[in-house]
């Protein structure tokens, strides 16, 4: 199920069913739901077609007032094209009595070293560089008319753990009450900075991957659900 009614059902679903301490993680495209396979438009007028959003959220902390009071280090898959990986379930019991959360984007050094996994972290899943032994944390793909690449496209697969040239980042949001929470996460600041008229590819650690890498960090605004 892609598109604007995947989001919907899946809020619906969010607001009348969840309990407890969850987080939904809402691929949107300005103030609008992603569609996967729907043309848009950037703020400067470049058509873009996005065909795929993924990364990696990990290593879930509930602070009140400075000091950790809940912590949950498994590692989540976020894929806009499926409406059940969207939602994070995480402890029910300490989010009442925190004031902020703090998770990672994409996936530690020290998991990276550790060989392959199963679940969310299974290279299957198409998130692994085998021939680089790491993790992709965040892939957006997609197709624009201003592309200078084969097939119109572009392609940002930001990852890379070893300095100078490590990309996993750490995003920390003011949070109240008990949630559930919606976290919007825009891709379009991504889009802007790559800018898909030149540098629109990215397909290894370095420079580029780092710089992109801290702008997604900054894409992840949260929203109280009523």
């Amino acid at each position: 199920m892609r598109g604007p009614l995947m989001v919907v059902l899946c809020v619906a679903a969010f607001a009348l069913g969840a309990r407890g301490q969850r987080i939904m993680f809402a691929p949107v495209f300005g103030i609008d739901p992603l569609a996967l396979d729907q043309p848009r438009s950037i703020f400067d007028g470049t058509p873009v077609t996005i065909t795929q959003f993924r990364f990696y959220v990990g290593q879930f902390a509930f602070y009140r007032a400075g000091k950790v009071i809940s912590r949950n280090d498994a590692y989540h898959l976020i894929d806009a094209s499926d409406s059940t990986s969207l939602m994070v379930v995480l402890d029910a019991t300490a989010a009442a009595v925190g004031d902020s959360i703090s998770f990672i984007v994409g996936v530690d050094s020290l998991t990276n070293v550790s060989g392959a996994f199963g679940g969310d972290l299974d290279p299957t899943n198409g998130m692994y560089w085998a021939w680089n032994s790491g993790y992709i944390n965040m892939k957006l793909e997609g197709t624009s008319p201003a592309s200078p690449y084969p097939a119109v496209a572009f392609e940002l697969h930001l990852g890379g753990y070893l300095p100078p040239y490590a990309t996993v980042q750490h995003v920390s949001l003011p949070v109240s009450g008990s949630g559930p929470w919606r976290v919007n996460v825009d891709v379009v600041p991504l889009l802007l900075s790559a800018d898909v008229h030149t540098r629109c590819n990215v397909m290894s650690p370095g420079v580029q991957a780092v710089k992109l890498s801290k702008l997604a960090a900054t894409m992840f605004k949260l929203h109280e659900t009523p």
